[in-house]
């Protein structure tokens, strides 16, 4: 009897001694998925980098994950296949913390469901020294990176950086490691036990785009593509007031009245701040294309923001409007270049930033000489073209400085996406790296992801007259135009792409962390805008030649092309330059 107490007693303290050994550890049951490798992806805090982190094969279908970090600040997790993307390839959110020492499951088919299964009771995972690389594996960079390796519990990391294998004769890491290439860091740990553990790191240099002229121009961002610079032609507005309403005023035929050949200017889906920090906020403000016209008495525009950014880990899609820019008394702003001799930073007599009346938010240093605000609201309010006074700033009691164009509307909205529009360009994923704009990678094609209707298209007419032009003017000179996405005070996004609306978007706003510091940092804008009517620069001139050269390749709008895909492009070969279709 005394022997059978002893044993029990026994088990139940080796039992004890194995749930404490797996307090950081969690398992997973690929039974169902049957993936050849396995990797978690989490988010909140702390959040893992998309795929996540590579599990350990523990035996059978069992998988482990072992961590160095309190779990119960993380908002979900995911099981995927990190090696392949796709719906088929991960298990959809678990939107609870993980719990220490229980194995999940994940079920079969496109993002099957994860089950807790409870406390695992088999064969526990061996206890390896694991290394944590900061930044982590599958970080890209633009010039160089510097990586730090820990590891727990302590023991000699042993690395290499040539593809090789790592053994016990290779290196020691003993302080951060530099790289200017793309590279994979490979490690080895040994416990005193024995216990071997191999991890592969990798980082990508980026093939960041040079800005050109002081324009970004990829194969997503277009800046007057193919040499468009709006149309002359009169645009059949149409205005109506609904003063019950959210929307306040509609533009009843602005989704008929462009087309392609109106384009300025072709932006990006989610390349605003909140895509990188604060996705769950509403509404989204993110603009996408610019559509340009005019004749003798009127300008038109016409710009395009689209719904591509919701709170992923939380309520998902918006099922009913709170995403509409007009669910808010939100701002719209629209920077104009009309003459090239002047300029002003859109700064008030006070040295507030126009509409602020606490500082400077969005300052414009590109040539800016007349800016508009106006509500999201359409009409509401009281939206004014802006001019620059003799002393350079406005003055709110200068009728020259602000002019408000009456009470007639002149601008509003429009609930969907014009026909024209074909493909919504975006990252992939959200909370991505703002420098990925600069690159023609990760982008994927995003008009599937909701319904067409739901995005936004505002419409304007200025008259001529207001804006100090004439219709010979923009014909002969040509006037420029930017979009400045705001929420709060701060830019958040723009259209042409400027990089001032990122350099904080991954900084916690001072009055909600969870959300983005653009929302009140100060942007200095100093890329181009768009143009609409005189001549486009940048065509492919004073190419110098060899006859020897290779062959090389320009956009229409004289881009040079190092890798060119399908369609027509100017092609150089030695003293020979003609258009090329490929």
């Amino acid at each position: 009897m005394k022997s059978r107490i002893i044993i029990v007693v026994l088990l139940m303290y080796l039992s004890a001694l194995t749930a404490v050994a797996q307090t950081n550890k969690i398992y997973y049951d690929n039974s169902a998925t049957q993936w050849e490798s396995v990797n978690i992806h989490y988010w909140s805090d702390p959040g893992s980098t998309w795929p996540g982190v590579e599990l350990e094969h523990v035996s059978g279908d069992i998988w482990a994950f072992a961590f160095d970090f309190d779990p119960s600040g993380l908002d979900g997790f995911l099981f995927c296949y990190g090696k392949t993307s796709g719906d088929s390839y991960q298990t959809a959110d678990y939107k609870h913390p993980m719990i220490p020492g229980h194995l999940y499951k994940g079920a079969g088919g496109e993002k099957g469901k994860i089950t807790d299964e409870g406390v695992y009771n088999g064969t526990p995972a061996e206890d390896k020294a694991i290394v944590t690389a900061t930044p982590p594996s599958g970080t890209r960079f633009s010039d160089e990176i510097t990586v730090t390796l820990k590891v727990n519990p302590v023991v000699d990391i042993h690395y290499t950086i040539d593809g090789t294998t790592p053994t016990t004769a290779s290196p020691v890491y003993t302080a951060p490691l530099k790289f200017t290439a793309t590279t994979e860091l490979r490690t080895l740990t040994v416990t005193a036990e024995g216990a071997e553990k191999n991890q592969t790191f990798t980082y990508t240099k980026r093939s960041v785009i040079p800005v050109d002229n002081n324009s970004l121009i990829t194969d997503y961002y277009r800046v007057n593509p193919d040499g468009k610079k709006g149309s002359n032609r009169t645009v059949n507005t149409k205005f109506t007031r609904y003063t019950n309403t959210n929307y306040q005023c509609r533009a009843d035929n602005a989704l008929s009245n462009w087309t392609d050949d109106d384009l300025i200017c072709q932006g990006v889906a989610r390349d605003i701040a909140s895509a990188f920090r604060g996705k769950h906020e509403y509404p989204v403000i993110d603009s996408y294309a610019i559509y340009a016209a005019y004749d003798a008495e009127n300008l038109y525009l016409g710009v395009q923001y689209v719904y591509s950014v919701w709170d992923e880990a939380g309520d998902g899609k918006s099922d009913n409007d709170r995403h509409r820019p007009w669910m808010m008394d939100g701002r719209l702003m629209l920077a104009f270049d009309l003459f090239a001799d002047k300029e002003f930073e859109g700064v008030l007599n006070n040295g507030n930033t126009i509409w602020d009346s606490d500082g400077k938010y969005n300052v414009m240093r590109n040539g800016t000489d007349c800016i508009w605000l106006g509500n999201t609201k359409p009409m509401v309010g009281t939206p004014a073209l802006f001019f620059p006074g003799t002393d350079g700033t406005v003055d709110y009691n200068d009728p020259a400085s602000c002019v408000v164009l009456g009470t007639d509307p002149y601008y509003g909205v429009a609930d969907g996406l014009l026909p024209d529009i074909t493909h919504i360009w975006g990252q992939s994923k959200l909370g991505y790296d703002p420098e990925e704009l600069r690159t023609n990678e990760g982008f994927v094609d995003l008009i599937d992801e909701v319904a067409r209707e739901k995005h936004s298209f505002y419409e304007w007419k200025f008259p001529l007259s207001k804006l100090g032009i004439t219709e010979q003017h923009i014909k002969l000179n040509g006037i420029g135009v930017m979009v400045i996405d705001t929420y709060g005070q701060g830019a958040i996004g723009c259209t042409p792409y400027d990089s001032t609306v990122f350099d904080n978007a991954n900084v916690s706003y001072s009055k909600d962390p969870s959300t983005s510091a653009e929302k009140e940092d100060t942007d200095i804008f100093t890329f181009k805008h768009a143009r609409i009517g005189g001549s486009v620069g940048g065509a492919v001139m004073d190419i110098t030649t060899s006859t020897d050269a290779p062959a090389e390749y320009f956009t229409i709008e004289g881009r040079r092309v190092s890798k060119p895909s399908h369609g027509l492009y100017i092609m150089r070969k030695g003293t020979e330059v003609s258009k090329v279709i490929l």
